[in-house]
């Protein structure tokens, strides 16, 4: 039945695997194992989510740069981000990686939080991360089956399909906070 769950789900968010595990806390965490996160790295967000966006960058041995969301969509705001990026860090000129100006702490990758049933602005998160050699890896836990139109590409793409890789959580007090938004 897992198996099963997993290929379907990977066709509902048009990406070629999905994996399931316990929890989108620990989704996330492996992702960011998988990803090449080392302790001490840095790893951005927004402060606006549920708690355990941060845990699992915690439990993967990260620090969180928060960056704040944009006051209409709730999201991360792409022009908090590339300020973040372009003012607080700086490349190492030898190894080419980002680091943050004061903590000398590496930034290793960006969790956009994928928030009320709606996607964060990709195509600027993904051109930042790109411009700087840092990972995406989505926070979908509330974004199931969410669309998000590419200015860059010209088309529709799902919540999970646009970074390295996503997570979801099937928690049931999230699939009824869907439900009754549908319903309204």
């Amino acid at each position: 039945m897992v198996e099963e769950f997993e290929r379907e789900f990977a066709a509902f968010c048009g990406t070629k695997y999905c994996v399931g595990v316990n929890s989108g806390t620990d989704a996330l965490r492996f992702a960011f194992m998988a990803a090449g996160v080392q302790p001490g790295d840095i790893i951005v967000t927004v402060p606006h989510t549920f708690i355990a966006t941060t845990e699992a960058i915690s439990q993967a041995g990260a620090n969180i740069a928060f960056v704040d969301i944009h006051e209409q969509t709730y999201t991360m705001d792409p022009e908090k981000l590339r300020e973040y990026l372009e003012t607080r860090c700086e490349i190492n000129p030898k190894s080419g990686e980002l680091f943050e100006s004061d903590s000398k702490r590496r930034i290793a990758g960006i969790v956009p939080v994928h928030l009320y049933g709606q996607t964060a602005d990709m195509d600027p998160i993904s051109e930042l991360a790109e411009k700087f050699g840092l990972f995406v890896i989505e926070d979908a836990c509330q974004a199931h089956g969410a669309q998000y139109f590419s200015k860059k590409d010209n088309t529709w793409k799902l919540a999970g399909s646009m970074g390295k890789a996503a997570a979801f959580s099937f928690y049931p007090g999230r699939i009824w906070e869907r439900v009754a938004r549908q319903a309204r």
